[in-house]
């Protein structure tokens, strides 16, 4: 699997699927996430591909087709541009996406519990309205470390994962990001983990874990006024 099959897969989790060779289309309603404008991702390879919501009016798709060539990735500076030009008022999110080595799949550490949502731990840490086991530890009779599925299909799934502040800086999240990996691998689907490229800690994380980078992704939607 390359880096676009990954991305592929990433967007179908977000509910998005590709149709044509550069158009996205909304396939399936999940919370949490509106359709862009257009997706760019800067593949590993280093390769920088593009996608368009298919109900862009036209003269907006033609706009930003013909600026494509003209941006540095990423640096988007031309695209916001003509979309403000246009009238179009835009925001932007940019995300870095890794996948987990196969080693993960033989991963046990006995402190991490898999925890159905139903569990009382689970509800009052706050976490049962997701799906799944909830990979977590515990202290003092309550959960202070966790990981779970914040999406997930029959392919693939991306990691949330959240510690107590007071219990920060103990290798908690890694152990914990770690079980649920080993849970996706030997289920058979591909275990994603995304940060904000913003977001120092998720993305130390993601090195302490020895994670591989597949794309970086910056998304432009309409911006809610």
């Amino acid at each position: 699997m390359d880096s676009a099959d990954y991305l592929h897969l990433q967007l179908r989790l977000e509910g998005k699927s590709v149709t044509g060779d550069d158009r996205l289309r909304q396939v399936e309603v999940v919370p949490g996430e509106e359709m862009p404008l257009m997706v760019l991702a800067r593949l590993a390879e280093g390769q920088v591909i593009s996608y368009f919501d298919e109900s862009l009016p036209p003269e907006l798709l033609a706009g930003l087709k013909n600026r494509i060539g003209t941006i540095e990735f990423p640096r988007i500076d031309p695209l916001l541009n003509f979309l403000s030009s246009a009238g179009v008022a835009s925001e932007v999110g940019h995300y870095q996406t890794c996948i987990f080595p196969a080693q993960f799949a033989d991963f046990a550490d006995p402190d991490v519990q898999p925890l159905p949502t139903d569990h009382p731990l689970v509800q009052a840490f706050g976490f049962g309205a997701f799906v799944g086991n909830v990979y977590a530890i515990e202290r003092g009779g309550g959960i202070v470390s966790a990981c779970m599925s914040v999406r997930e299909n029959g392919q693939c799934g991306e990691a949330w994962v959240y510690t107590d502040p007071p219990y920060r800086h103990h290798g908690f999240a890694r152990q914990v990001v770690s079980a649920w990996a080993r849970y996706m691998l030997t289920a058979g689907k591909v275990p994603f983990y995304s940060h904000q490229i913003s977001n120092s800690a998720s993305a130390n994380l993601a090195k302490r874990l020895g994670l591989l980078p597949v794309f970086d992704e910056i998304s432009i939607s309409y911006k809610n006024v």
